[in-house]
């Protein structure tokens, strides 16, 4: 039994260093991420799934094909109306397409970092073709800028990011077609120089004053167009009552309007009021 324990003991010595040495040979590529092959420094151009890699004769490198993000902060772009920015931030989110990585990679080989080198509390994954990503994305923001005005620029930032967004695809696939998706683009912070500031704060008063007289305006010919409406009625109720009236209704109106002239006549002392006839119809104040 003991020289049975002691083959057993140098046959587990050999076993395990054996295990090591095949363990230190794998490369596993987690999942998101693609890996890529090289043989005798010659790249495949297929992208390795997530899974375990034996890489004794061979080299796999893996790459993040997850959502990167990464800021660019203290920029002082110039508007369309000459000003300089004070600061701008903003922060640009996109993936690498994974069947695009190899192609890339021999593209770019000597552009890739690691993911915490360029974000905080980022991973350890490489991101391939981040400086060309990174500079296409700065001119994007600065010609972005560059077509709006920096006293309006404020109330506009869901257009900025678009504009950011769309331009820096517009690059991106223009040489690499298809390798990188630009998903979205954050304006953090858009802030210029405080006389601008003052600038815009003017401007929007001056805005808020021309309303108000526009409203004052419009209440106005409202009330106009009211009181014309209102005498074309009357004048048009007033036609209608012209129109309806008969000879005979005439002569009765008339003679309404004597009666009454005569009343207020004879009501005076003295007057004597005589119709057609020479009947008296009023008198008032004769002789005893």
């Amino acid at each position: 039994m003991p020289f049975m324990k002691t083959i057993t003991s140098h046959l587990r010595t050999p076993l395990l260093l054996v295990a090591a040495a095949w363990l230190s040979a794998c490369s596993q590529i987690d999942t998101g991420n693609v890996g890529v092959e090289r043989t005798l420094g010659k790249v495949s151009p297929e992208a390795l799934p997530p899974g375990i890699y034996f890489t004794l004769f061979k080299t796999v490198d893996e790459f993040t094909a997850k959502e990167v993000s990464f800021s660019l902060e203290n920029l002082t772009p110039k508007s369309r109306d000459n000003l300089t920015m004070k600061d701008v931030d903003i922060d640009i989110y996109y993936k690498t397409t994974p069947s695009a990585v190899p192609g890339l990679f021999t593209k770019y080989q000597g552009d890739m970092v690691q993911h915490r080198q360029v974000v905080r509390e980022g991973t350890a994954d490489y991101v391939i073709a981040y400086s060309r990503v990174s500079r296409e994305a700065r001119e994007a923001i600065y010609k972005a800028i560059a077509q709006l005005d920096a006293t309006t620029m404020h109330t506009k930032r869901t257009e900025l990011a678009e504009m950011v967004r769309d331009g820096l695809q517009k690059e991106l696939d223009a040489n690499d077609k298809g390798a990188f998706t630009v998903t979205a683009v954050n304006v953090r912070n858009l802030l210029t120089d405080p006389a601008i500031e003052a600038a815009i704060r003017q401007r929007a008063e001056t805005d808020q004053a021309i309303e108000r007289k526009r409203k004052e305006v419009e209440l106005a010919k409202a009330e106009a167009e009211r009181l014309v409406v209102e005498a074309k009625g009357q004048a048009e109720a007033n036609e209608i009552i012209s129109r309806s009236l008969t000879p005979a209704l005439k002569e009765i109106k008339l003679a309404e309007l004597q009666r009454d002239a005569a009343i207020a006549i004879a009501g005076k002392a003295g007057n004597t009021v005589l119709l057609n006839g020479g009947t008296p119809l009023v008198s008032v104040g004769g002789s005893k």
